[in-house]
């Protein structure tokens, strides 16, 4: 079976560390607690050991415009040239920045990123912002789908979580129909309210880059089959620790290998649903109108 862990960072130290200068960071955040143990992982070649020991043949790696996790679009695409089998490039942009519609064009048409990566709480913004709706536009124009950090962040005075609240994203994806779209972390404590998104819009993902006992408690059948067993991909958040354990990918595919149901839908979480996120679904329709509703009732009474 075919495993593509979805959401992969590779932090571009220096980078991040020059824009964001010689500051003090609150010792209470949770991401900083281990750096001796996390900052090795940023290494490509260990994140290629750690891929080849869970059976991982493809990860997507985010670009991220926002402190803490910089990454810029040109250093993905560098490490994609260097292994294209290996990995697929997310590019991120400033969504409040004036050129960031062409920054977008530009990452895409250019770089050959495939998607975009928005960290709202991060990148200061709102995702209902009707100031970033012509950065919707035009993923929907480049036929590329948008990933949101959704939930709780580890990133303490950072962030403020109301720009993270995950019912923000209902309102784009009714704005924006045609726009594929993937909340992460299985919600990060804000799971009834992503399920509820993804559940309601047909455009809407969700990965499962969370906690291992988050996993085990959250996708069980029940759900999986409420919200739709097509709508769940598969993600480890790779290298940021959780529950204070140093990451390690193979965890996150034992853990879902592990899980209560059925094989095929495991298969899909792994190496299916990923596809029609990233690449939209093909030829196929699910819509009804009222003169089908009619034409329904009519024979029906027959």
């Amino acid at each position: 079976m075919k495993i593509v862990n979805s959401h992969v960072h590779m932090v571009e130290l220096d980078k991040m560390i020059e824009k964001m200068g010689n500051i003090e960071l609150s010792g209470g955040i949770s991401v900083l607690k281990d750096l001796e143990s996390t900052l090795p992982l940023l290494n490509v070649d260990v994140l290629l050991s750690q891929m080849d020991e869970a059976g991982v043949e493809e990860s997507f790696l985010f670009a991220v415009e926002a402190p803490i996790v910089y990454a810029s679009n040109e250093y993905v695409k560098k490490l994609c040239d260097l292994y294209p089998q290996r990995f697929t490039g997310i590019a991120s942009v400033n969504p409040l920045s004036e050129t960031a519609v062409e920054d977008l064009e530009y990452a895409v048409k250019k770089l050959g990123l495939k998607g975009l990566k928005l960290h709202p709480p991060l990148q200061n913004f709102f995702m209902n912002d009707k100031k970033v709706f012509p950065v919707y536009q035009k993923a929907v124009d480049l036929d590329i789908p948008v990933i949101f950090h959704v939930g709780t962040t580890p990133f303490g005075s950072l962030c403020r979580l109301s720009q993270a609240n995950p019912l923000l994203v209902d309102d784009v994806a009714v704005e924006f129909p045609d726009l594929r779209i993937m909340l992460t972390h299985l919600g990060t404590l804000w799971h009834n309210e992503s399920f509820m998104v993804v559940e309601k819009n047909p455009n809407v993902y969700i990965d499962t880059a969370a906690y291992l006992y988050e996993i085990k408690e959250l996708l069980n059948s029940n759900l999986i089959e409420r919200i739709g067993s097509d709508k769940i991909i598969f993600g480890t958040d790779y290298p940021m620790p959780y529950a204070g354990k140093v990451h390690k990918i193979k965890d996150f595919v034992d853990c879902i290998k592990n899980l209560d149901i059925d094989e095929n839908i495991k298969t899909k979480i792994f190496s299916e649903n990923y596809k029609s996120m990233l690449y939209g679904k093909k030829g196929s329709s699910d819509s009804v109108n009222a003169e089908d509703m009619l034409k329904i009732h009519e024979l029906k009474k027959l």
